[in-house]
């Protein structure tokens, strides 16, 4: 079978490798800071659904992945609270060892094209 890239208007066959159709389009490479690392949006923080989205967007174009729920896997929790919130406990109780990052530490990321110290961006309980 095959897909129409919209933006590109072109037909991608299930015989192209990604390697590719990047080739074949020139696409420019994106680079990749948030690779390895687990992300859960703690949504009842973000007041608008539109902002949990482009937070999304912006971790999985740069190779973080998303989950939807609260698990062991996850390693940063991603608020958009500046401080802290008693029903963050609750996260934390499925996996003691992840860490809150407010959504700055991902804008300034995706601003700047590259993984910043995540130190400042740390809320602490």
């Amino acid at each position: 079978s095959s897909g129409i890239n919209a933006e590109y208007g072109e037909a991608l066959t299930d015989e192209e490798t990604e390697e590719q159709v990047i080739e074949r389009l020139r696409l420019p490479r994106l680079p990749s800071f948030f690779t390895g690392h687990r992300f859960f949006l703690h949504s009842e923080s973000f007041p608008e659904f539109e902002t949990i989205k482009e937070v999304t967007r912006c971790l999985i174009t740069y190779g973080g992945m998303v989950f939807d729920h609260m698990s062991r896997d996850v390693r940063f929790i991603v608020t958009n609270s500046e401080e802290w919130q008693s029903d963050f406990e609750t996260a934390l109780s499925v996996n003691p060892e992840a860490k809150f990052l407010r959504t700055k530490w991902v804008d300034t990321c995706c601003e700047k094209r590259k993984a910043v110290d995540k130190e400042p961006f740390y809320l602490l309980s």
